[in-house]
């Protein structure tokens, strides 16, 4: 049990109107495997989750939504209380449409993870996307990677056919040659080179991808135990990951249907540390001028990111 976090925690709760009566009979907090989010492929396997909450007396619902857009429109709509895996780029334009929640810790930083993928005979340089079709999800970090990829090039979106597809279908469509160019990350990536695919390009040098943990702010206004609770469980994955790192990527590799060679060379791209530091700020930030420059985000709804977007515990040491 981190000490900072709790008495930060205990603190809310003195301060908040909701009573051990009021608890609700579930919690939905959102499972996302992909790309490689082994974290919160431990906690399900080991039900880590379930047994936080259950000594509450609590259901958890978990619903999987990859899209961070959807994300964040169901946080909008109360359909969730816990973005478990949040691209940075969608709680920054979430928050800045007025979708009311806050970051409570990272999940992951990987710019090597993401990638522009092609098949063998595609595109031989980024230089050549002009006027190809590109497949994957938009309002993501990958969507990021792609605008900052043509970007370099003096191209833009308009220069290219741009088609919205979760990873999945991304990559078949990208294999069976529907389009030229997909955005993939983790497993999807690794299948397509196995198919005889390429990267173009991967994140790093371009973005500086931080993907974040999110609550409703009502729900951790109103219910701050049940978000000690979330982290219990996280960090119990965390601690099982490094006690036992061969079992944790043996748990991934079977959920993400590849192998443990795979797995194993996928690790080493992710930092999962949770707690926030001043350069997740200033990385965030530079994703938010980014997406203004890019025109993905009006200037007049700029936020300032910690202040406005980050809840102080997620910047709470162990």
């Amino acid at each position: 049990m981190r000490l900072f976090r709790t008495l930060a925690l205990a603190a809310a709760m003195l301060a908040s109107p909701a009573l051990a009566d009021d608890q609700p009979a579930s919690v939905r907090i959102t499972y996302v495997a992909s790309p490689f989010n082994v974290p919160s492929i431990v906690m399900r396997e080991k039900g880590y989750l379930d047994e936080a909450f259950a000594a509450k007396g609590i259901k958890v619902e978990s619903p999987e939504i990859t899209s961070g857009a959807q994300q964040t429109q169901a946080i909008a709509a109360g359909e969730i209380d816990i973005a478990s895996v949040l691209g940075g780029t969608s709680a920054i334009l979430a928050k800045a449409n007025g979708v009311d929640l806050q970051i409570i810790a990272a999940y992951a930083r990987s710019p090597k993870a993401y990638f522009l993928m092609t098949r063998g005979d595609g595109p031989a340089t980024l230089a050549d996307l002009k006027g190809k079709k590109v497949a994957g999800p938009k309002g993501t970090v990958l969507n990021q990677l792609l605008v900052a990829a043509l970007a370099e090039q003096g191209l833009t979106l308009k220069d290219i056919e741009y088609i919205n597809m979760d990873l999945p279908t991304a990559r078949a469509a990208l294999l069976s040659g529907q389009v030229d160019v997909a955005t993939l990350a983790g497993a999807n990536a690794v299948a397509v080179e196995k198919a005889g695919g390429k990267p173009l390009t991967s994140g790093e040098g371009l973005i500086k991808p931080t993907t974040v943990i999110a609550a409703r702010s009502a729900f951790l206004k109103e219910h701050p135990d049940l978000v000690e609770a979330y982290f219990d469980a996280h960090y119990k994955a965390l601690a099982f990951m490094k006690e036992h790192p061969d079992e944790a990527l043996a748990i991934a590799a079977k959920e993400q249907k590849i192998s443990l060679e795979d797995a194993k060379a996928q690790m080493p791209l992710y930092d999962f540390t949770p707690v926030m530091t001043e350069d997740d700020v200033a990385n965030l930030t530079a994703d938010q001028d980014f997406m203004i420059e890019a025109g993905m985000l009006p200037k007049a709804n700029a936020l300032d990111i910690k202040v406005d977007l980050i809840a102080p515990m997620a910047f709470e040491t162990e």
